[in-house]
């Protein structure tokens, strides 16, 4: 199951661990508590029942039922899940590793030092219909994406591309014009950068070099739709769902290893689709989505050996402590990251010195321990860890400054002093602003506790409601304020554009009286997470100068980084290439069910459980 927060893996070191998307909640806690299965009583491996299934059907309680069926719309799990099985892009992540992996294109190569890639399409990929997946169907497809609007969430992840902002704001102006019936024209667009060539052969022409492009474009976003089913939103079909009915062969058009094979009140199945090019590689016959409920239903259902998989749920820090000990519980690093962001525009906060002394001050550790309760992953810098990334270590080898964000308060103290407020005197008041939430609140006075302990430093905090907060972020009305950022790529320039661009004062919104976020980002679940994006995806659409690198961003601290969400999940051990990243990407192409998975044996469990006694 992927719960909550997940591994250090993509910034060069970017971890991203929101793999869990199973946040226990207190109620799941004392299932555990009262349920008689944990090691330290009877020594079990596993969390409840393990039976291998009698056929290749993957049963997945992934905090909900997937409801939306569109790349350009899908903004969270369990959607995005089910569309990465869906639709398959230009290229596809490696399960494990996050490298980018030839998919409907089966080569590529740049030009121009990264700004020019030309990707060859393979010739067997083809459309659950029958036809041929085309060039122009990612040109349509983008164009589609670019022109939503505020209805792609992840729309920005193509603003790099030559002309998609140009394509975005002649869209918005003249839905503008349109609603003011004015009859002036929206201004000429630049040339839209993505162009076929031919029938197999993509052209992306970017604004800025990537050569972290083919990863990217692994992105859902990026992959296409029919022209047949450009709205897979399916509002007849939900209805059909939400009456309680089942609805056979819904008929999208799709190109992924899988198909949308039925709806129902209470499951969505996707069974293996035999026009994917590559479905001989395919083992599961069927994945079923199936709503648990709530989190507690999602562990009763895996306990009683009902589903293979739990991710996405709401885990509080008791009940991962009673997790922990089963060989078949996950927890990993998520990408995730939650920071403090300072006012760089108001005195004291424009001067380095106070922005570090305040930095080195923080005992990042102690926070994630005491006041997070061990749940989150307490980080120095601000990308995860990545494979193949040289990280921020490497930038401090080339002589780019610190790697990392020490805890020193002796340095800090000094560093304050330069500044001018040795002891503290004459430094004002901190404004830290956060939204409402009890967690984040916490959180905000353990930090006022270090910082006048450390330096001397008083500190207010200021909660507000999510409307009040955001308003307040716009006008830049906050010393210190609480930031988040859910990163959807292993791509340092675009994770640092989105954390210190134009639309860093843009936090995307959630209920700001949620659920506690177990130390996440902003939202308390996926879905909150990615609600209204749209906004902040149009205002990082817009020109940026050059992005601060990790190395910059860590010797200047516009911001100072907490720490990462740790995600979670419960596998069962017969279920094999369900692997875990940082950017909680599970392919079901590569899932299969072990049939020759055999429990341990007798003597092998007995010297385990002596072995776990022992601890």
């Amino acid at each position: 199951m992927r719960i909550v927060g997940k591994k250090n893996s993509g910034r060069r070191r970017v971890r991203f661990a929101r793999k869990g998307r199973v946040w226990l909640s207190v109620a799941l806690s004392s299932a555990l508590l009262f349920g008689g299965c944990f090691r330290g009583e009877k020594g079990e491996r596993f969390y409840g029942k393990v039976v291998v299934p009698p056929a290749q059907e993957f049963r997945w309680s992934d905090g909900g039922l997937p409801k939306i069926f569109d790349p350009a719309r899908a903004a969270a799990p369990p959607d995005t899940d089910a569309v990465r099985a869906l639709y398959e892009g230009l290229t596809d992540y490696e399960p494990g590793t996050l490298r980018p992996a030839p998919a409907v294109a089966n080569r590529w190569e740049a030009a121009d030092g990264g700004r020019r890639w030309t990707f060859h399409l393979r010739e067997g990929a083809r459309w659950t219909n029958g036809d041929p997946v085309t060039a122009q169907d990612f040109v349509r497809s983008w164009r589609r994406t670019l022109r939503l609007g505020e209805r792609a969430p992840h729309a920005a992840l193509l603003s790099n591309i030559e002309g998609a902002v140009s394509l975005t704001t002649r869209t918005e102006e003249g839905e503008a014009a349109k609603n003011a019936g004015a009859a002036k024209q929206p201004a000429p667009q630049k040339s839209f950068g993505v162009v076929a060539l031919d029938t197999r052969t993509l052209r992306v022409t970017l604004n800025r070099p990537d050569m972290n492009f083919p990863a990217l474009v692994a992105h859902p976003v990026f992959r296409p739709v029919h022209e047949l089913s450009p709205e897979a939103v399916l509002p007849d079909l939900l209805e059909e769902q939400k009456q309680g009915g089942a609805l056979t062969d819904p008929g999208i058009v799709t190109n992924g290893a899988f198909s949308l094979a039925r709806l129902a009140g209470d499951s969505v199945e996707l069974a293996r689709a035999e026009s994917y090019w590559d479905a001989a590689s395919v083992a599961l016959e069927r994945v079923r989505f199936v709503d648990s409920k709530d989190t507690e239903a999602a562990l009763a259902a895996y306990h009683a050996g009902e589903v293979d998989v739990v991710s996405n749920a709401a885990v509080e820090p008791l009940a991962v402590k009673l997790l922990t000990p089963f060989e078949d519980f996950r927890r990993e690093t998520f990408a995730a990251l939650n920071y403090y962001r300072f006012n760089t525009a108001r005195p004291p906060f424009d001067d380095v010195r106070v922005r570090q002394a305040l930095a080195f001050a923080l005992d990042v550790e102690r926070l994630s321990k005491d006041t997070l309760g061990g749940a989150s992953e307490p980080t120095r810098t601000f990308m995860p860890e990545t494979v193949g990334g040289e990280g921020a270590e490497a930038a401090d080898a080339s002589g780019e400054g610190s790697s990392l964000i020490e805890h020193d308060v002796e340095r800090a103290r000094k560093l304050l002093e330069q500044a001018g407020y040795p002891g503290g005197e004459n430094f004002p008041r901190v404004r830290l602003l956060v939204n409402r939430n009890e967690q984040q609140r916490l959180v905000a006075l353990a930090v006022a506790r270090m910082w006048r302990e450390a330096l001397g430093v008083e500190t207010e905090v200021v909660v507000k409601p999510w409307e009040e907060y955001e308003a307040m972020l716009r006008a830049g009305d906050y010393d210190v304020a609480r930031r988040s950022l859910v990163m959807q790529t292993t791509d340092e320039e675009t994770n640092m554009r989105q954390l210190f661009g134009e639309a860093a004062d843009v936090e995307p919104p959630a209920p700001a009286e949620a659920a506690p976020t177990n130390g996440a980002t902003a939202p308390a679940t996926p879905a909150a997470a990615a609600a209204g994006q749209g906004e902040a995806a149009r205002a990082q659409a817009r020109p940026t100068p050059a992005a601060l690198t990790e190395a910059q961003a860590l010797r200047e601290l516009p911001a100072v980084p907490l720490h990462f969400a740790s995600s979670y999940a419960l596998v069962k051990p017969y279920v094999d290439g369900f692997e875990s990243n940082l950017l909680d990407a599970p392919s079901l192409k590569h899932v299969r069910i072990n049939r020759d998975w055999q429990p341990p044996a007798a003597e092998q469990s007995a010297r385990y459980a002596l072995k776990g006694s022992r601890q």
